[in-house]
């Protein structure tokens, strides 16, 4: 029996054996892992925040049953799902996916604020961001195109002539017009969302608080009068100070996301195939 056990023969056998048992019960563990749906306590206040959030009340114990039976729910489903192979090629999962690593990525700590001298630097460089545009205030007359046809030109020269007079009511004047007769403090972007850039470009050109025009828009035409003009304002640092922190950690946020999502793709080999080779592939 001594010399049988020293046999190299016996030693593999029992070796294998072990191996075997090993495996059997490593499976059954895992199969028993796979068929096990574990609801934790933390899992459970997860879900009754997510209810409260969304119904503004806090959940019953008939809603925590609910939350429970669906949970369980979700997780046997994608579980088989997964088993099945059901997401390897669904293009709605793979960007649910993906978009949940970018939120993983970009859920990181606000960068520090650098020093003062960097940060008006940075300021500087970037001072178009914090400038108060130009508006301009006006009021205008507007002359339909469907309303006069060819004789716009015509209809333009009388309301003209009407306002040199005094004491004109020129509200009265011309058609009516689905916007106001008055504006107040616009800039050349808010004009050009109103009236379109041929408009607004017009605009920038008048001079004087006469009435002045037509100026053209993309209704018709317009009789307009310059009634205020409000420069451009260059604000001091300190004036915009927590402007300047928040977009600055905006910026650095996207540029540290950016560098986290190279990095991760720097992982990967990217091989492009072109058509040819796709075709052979299939």
């Amino acid at each position: 029996m001594a010399k049988l056990s020293r046999e190299p023969l016996v030693h593999f056998i029992i070796l294998g054996a072990l191996l075997f048992a090993g495996h059997l019960l490593w499976e059954r563990h895992v199969s028993k892992t796979d068929y096990t749906i574990t609801v934790t306590a933390e899992e459970m206040e997860r879900q009754a925040l997510i209810f409260a959030g969304e119904n503004r009340r806090q959940p019953t114990d008939e809603d925590l049953k609910a939350l429970l039976f669906s949970y369980v729910e979700e997780q046997a489903l994608m579980r088989e799902a997964e088993r099945l192979g059901l997401g390897e090629d669904d293009t709605i999962i793979r960007r649910r996916l993906a978009q949940k690593m970018r939120f993983i990525i970009e859920d990181a700590d606000a960068p520090n604020l650098p020093e003062d001298s960097e940060l008006k630097l940075w300021f500087e460089t970037n001072i178009e961001m914090f400038k108060t545009p130009e508006t301009r205030s006006f009021s205008h007359i507007y002359i339909s195109p469907e309303e006069h046809g060819d004789n716009l030109d015509e209809k333009t020269k009388s309301i003209l002539s009407d306002l040199s007079g005094d004491d004109v009511n020129w509200t009265a004047l011309g058609d009516p017009f689905m916007l106001k007769r008055a504006f107040k403090g616009l800039s050349a972007v808010e004009t050009t969302r109103l009236f379109g850039p041929t408009f607004s470009n017009g605009l920038q050109d008048l001079k004087g608080t006469m009435w002045q025009g037509p100026v053209e828009s993309a209704f018709g035409l317009h009789i307009v009068r310059l009634d205020k003009v409000t420069p451009a304002l260059t604000p001091n640092f300190e004036d915009v100070r927590e402007d300047v922190q928040k977009a600055w950690r905006e910026e650095a946020q996207r540029s540290a996301n950016q560098t986290a999502l190279k990095e991760l793709i720097k992982k990967y080999k990217v091989d492009v195939q072109d058509a040819a080779e796709s075709g052979a592939a299939k």
